[in-house]
C-alpha cells in the first residue's frame, strides 16, 4: 500500500508543468540599466570610469539604437574626451532621432568650433555658425547657443549679427556675467565705445579681474612692482600703466585699454578652457597683438618631433607635437605655438638658448604709423578705435621760456582744402597722468600749402616737469588722426639757453630776417621745404650778458648738414662711403640792448637735394664767453611734393 502510494505522487509530479522561469529583461531595460550605470560611473569623473562609461553607452546605443538621449549622452563623453569624429557622428544622429531638440545642433556645433580652432578651416567656422544658428532657433531660451555664436560671427566679419546674438544671450539670461562681457565687445567693434567701457564695471569681480590683468602685456618689472602694491596703489599704478600708452589723449576713452579688453573677452570665449581656468598660449598671443594675419597649423617642412642624440651617437625622435603657426608680417614677427600632448592646449616651445616670449622686430613696428606699444614691446594695439578712418597728420612741440617755467608751444597739420571742415583739440597731462589744460578750434589753411594743407596751433604756461602732449584731428565722416609727445620743461636756466628751433612756413607777414618784436609764427609741423623755397626757422636766445656799454653781443652759427641714415652694414659704409651733399654754413654777430633775442633766419637750400637734413645753431655770447647749441631736422621735397 505504502508502494502504491509514493508511486502514485511520483507520477503526479512528472506530470505536474514546471514553475515559470524569470522572465528576461528586454533589451530596452538592458539598455536603461547599462545608462544609469554609465552615469554613475560618470559622476565619479575618473579616467578610468569614464573609459568605462564609453563602454556601457556603446552597449547601450545598440541594445535601444532609437533612444535619443543614450546618443547624446554618449556624444558629449566622446566630445569630451576628444573624440570628435565620433562625437561629430553621434550628433549627427541625435539630430536625425531628434530633429526638434537643440541639443543635438549645439554639440554639433561645438565640434565643428573646436575642429575650426584646430585646425582654422574656413568651411569648419561656417559650419559651427550653421548648426549654432540653429540650435538657437529651436531653444531662442538657452543663452549658450547665442553666446557660442558672438566670437564666430566676428570672426566671419559680421559684427551686427555678433551684437543681435549677443542681445538674445543676454535676454535668455540676464545674470549670466559672459552674456554681458559679449555685448560689452561687440557694441566696441561697432564703434560704440562708451557703452563698452560702461558695460565693464558691472561685471562680477572674478570676470572683471581679467580685463583689469595687465601681467600679458607688461614687463616683468612691472608685474612684480604691481603685486608689491596695495589694491588702492595697484589701482592707481595700471591707470598710469594704461595712460602711458593712451593713443587719442584728447579723449575721455582710453583707445588701447579698451582694445585690449576687447581682445581679452573674444581670448576668453575661444581659448578659455573652463576646467583649467586659463586659455592656452593662443589666447597669449591674441590679448597681445590681436588676430594673426596667416595662421598655419602643422605646416609642411617643419617637424613634428624633435631629434635627439642619446649615448653612442644614436638619434631618435622625440615626442610628437601638432604645431601652430600665427604670423603677423606687419610686425616682423612669426610665433610658434606647440600642442605637446595633443589636447589642444598649446604651449611656447623650450629653448635653453633664446627666449621664447614671443616679441615683434622693433624695425618693424617704428614703421606703423598707427600703432602703440607698452614699454618692453609686449604688445602692440591700433592708434585708432574701430570703425575711424586714419587722417594723415604732422604735429610738432616747442618750449619758450618765461618767467615761471615755459611756454609750450603744439602745432598739427593734416591735408584739407578750403572746402574740408577739420577740428582740432590738444590737451597737456603731468607727471601724474592727469589734465592741466586742454583746447580745441577749427583748423585754418596753412600758409605753406593754403589749398591742400590746414594747421592749428595751441599754447600754454606750463612749470618745470614732465608732460605728455596730446593733438587729434577729426572731420566729419569718422575721419581721426592723433599726435602724441612726451616733452620736459627744464628749472629756469640762469646763463645763456636757447628755446627749441622751429622750422616755420616763411617769415610772417611784415617781418624781416632777426630780431622779431611780435612773434607770430606759421606752423610747419612737418617741417617740410619744397622746391626752391629757403629754410626758415625761428629760436629765441636767453641770459644774454651786457657788457660796459650795456649792450650784449652775441654770434649765432647755423649749419645745415645731411641727416639721411645709411642703411648699409658697417663695413660697406667704411670702403665705399656714399658721398653727402656738402653742409652749408653761415655765422653773423649781433649787438642788442637787453637780455632776450627773438631770431627769425632764412637759409638758402636750394642747392640741396631732396632728402632729410639737420640744422644746428650755435650761440656764442662774446660778453660771457659761453655758448649754448640746438637742433631741428627738416625734410626738403621736390618742387610741388609739399603734402
Amino acid at each position: 500500500m505504502g508502494h502504491t502510494f509514493l508511486l502514485s505522487v511520483l507520477l503526479i509530479a512528472l506530470h505536474s508543468p514546471a514553475p515559470a522561469r524569470a522572465a528576461r529583461p528586454t533589451r530596452a531595460a538592458r539598455a536603461e540599466i547599462l545608462y544609469r550605470q554609465a552615469l554613475a560611473r560618470l559622476d565619479r569623473n575618473t579616467i578610468d570610469t569614464r573609459r568605462l562609461a564609453l563602454r556601457d553607452l556603446e552597449q547601450a546605443t545598440l541594445l535601444d539604437p532609437e533612444n535619443a538621449a543614450y546618443e547624446l549622452t554618449l556624444a558629449r563623453v566622446y566630445y569630451r574626451c576628444g573624440f570628435l569624429k565620433s562625437a561629430r557622428t553621434r550628433f549627427e544622429k541625435v539630430s536625425q532621432l531628434a530633429p526638434q531638440d537643440a541639443a543635438g545642433r549645439f554639440g554639433l556645433g561645438q565640434v565643428w568650433r573646436r575642429d575650426w580652432l584646430k585646425y582654422l578651416d574656413p568651411i569648419s567656422l561656417d559650419k559651427a555658425i550653421e548648426h549654432f544658428s540653429s540650435a538657437a532657433r529651436l531653444d531662442p531660451g538657452q543663452c549658450d547657443s547665442w553666446l557660442m555664436l558672438v566670437p564666430l560671427l566676428c570672426e566671419r566679419g559680421d559684427l551686427a549679427g555678433a551684437l543681435s546674438a549677443a542681445e538674445r544671450a543676454l535676454q535668455a539670461d540676464p545674470k549670466r556675467a559672459d552674456a554681458l562681457v559679449a555685448l560689452a565687445y561687440s557694441l566696441y567693434r561697432l564703434v560704440r565705445v562708451a557703452a563698452f567701457a560702461a558695460a565693464l564695471p558691472r561685471l562680477p569681480r572674478e570676470v572683471r579681474e581679467r580685463f583689469e590683468d595687465i601681467s600679458p602685456v607688461a614687463t616683468e618689472r612691472d608685474t612684480m612692482t604691481l603685486r608689491r602694491l596695495s589694491p588702492i596703489l595697484q589701482i592707481e599704478y595700471v591707470r598710469r600703466f594704461w595712460q602711458d600708452i593712451d593713443p587719442d589723449l584728447a579723449t575721455r576713452e582710453n583707445e588701447a585699454q579698451l582694445e585690449y579688453w576687447s581682445r581679452v573677452a573674444h581670448a576668453y570665449f575661444l581659448y578659455y578652457d573652463a576646467r583649467r581656468g586659463a586659455w592656452d598660449e593662443r589666447g597669449e598671443v591674441y590679448v597681445r597683438y590681436g588676430p594673426p594675419a596667416h595662421a598655419i597649423y602643422n605646416p609642411v617642412g617643419v617637424p613634428l618631433a624633435d631629434a635627439k642624440m642619446i649615448g653612442g651617437g644614436v638619434r631618435v625622435l622625440g615626442s610628437a607635437s601638432n604645431i601652430l603657426l600665427w604670423q603677423y608680417p606687419r610686425l616682423g614677427m612669426t610665433v610658434e605655438m606647440y600642442d605637446r600632448l595633443l589636447t589642444e592646449n598649446y604651449m611656447l616651445p623650450i629653448s635653453l638658448d633664446r627666449d621664447p616670449d614671443p616679441l615683434p622686430d622693433p624695425d618693424s613696428v617704428a614703421t606703423l604709423p598707427d600703432a602703440v606699444v607698452p614699454r618692453g614691446g609686449r604688445g602692440v594695439f591700433p592708434a585708432l578705435p574701430p570703425g575711424a578712418r586714419a587722417l594723415r597728420v604732422e604735429g610738432a612741440i616747442a618750449r619758450f621760456e618765461t618767467d615761471r617755467g615755459a611756454r609750450l608751444m603744439s602745432e598739427i597739420e593734416s591735408p584739407g582744402g578750403p572746402g574740408d571742415s577739420l577740428w582740432a583739440e590738444w590737451v597737456v597731462l603731468d607727471s601724474t597722468r592727469h589734465p592741466v589744460t586742454r583746447g580745441s578750434r577749427a583748423m585754418s589753411p596753412s600758409a605753406c600749402d593754403a589749398t591742400e594743407l590746414k594747421v592749428a596751433d595751441f599754447a600754454a604756461e606750463l612749470s618745470p616737469g614732465d608732460y605728455q602732449v596730446g593733438l587729434t584731428v577729426r572731420d566729419g565722416s569718422r575721419g581721426r588722426g592723433v599726435f602724441r609727445g612726451d616733452v620736459e620743461i627744464p628749472p629756469r636756466a640762469s646763463e645763456l639757453d636757447l628755446s627749441d628751433v622751429v622750422v616755420s612756413c616763411g617769415l610772417p607777414s611784415g617781418a624781416r630776417e632777426g630780431q622779431a618784436k611780435v612773434v607770430r609764427i606759421e606752423p610747419n609741423p612737418a617741417a617740410r621745404v619744397s622746391g626752391h623755397d629757403p629754410l626758415t626757422a625761428y629760436f629765441e636766445i636767453y641770459h644774454l650778458s651786457p657788457g660796459g656799454n650795456g649792450q650784449a653781443r652775441f654770434q649765432y652759427v647755423y649749419t645745415v648738414r645731411s641727416a639721411e641714415r645709411d642703411p648699409r652694414i658697417w663695413i660697406q659704409r667704411a670702403f665705399a662711403p656714399r658721398r653727402q651733399p656738402p653742409p652749408i654754413s653761415a655765422t653773423r654777430e649781433e649787438e642788442m640792448a637787453g637780455t632776450l633775442r627773438r631770431q627769425f633766419i632764412t637759409v638758402p637750400i636750394q642747392s640741396l637735394p631732396p632728402g632729410k637734413y639737420r640744422l644746428e645753431i650755435l650761440v656764442r655770447d662774446l660778453v660771457a664767453g659761453t655758448e649754448a647749441s640746438r637742433a631741428a631736422e627738416f625734410v626738403k621735397v621736390g618742387e610741388g611734393l609739399r603734402n
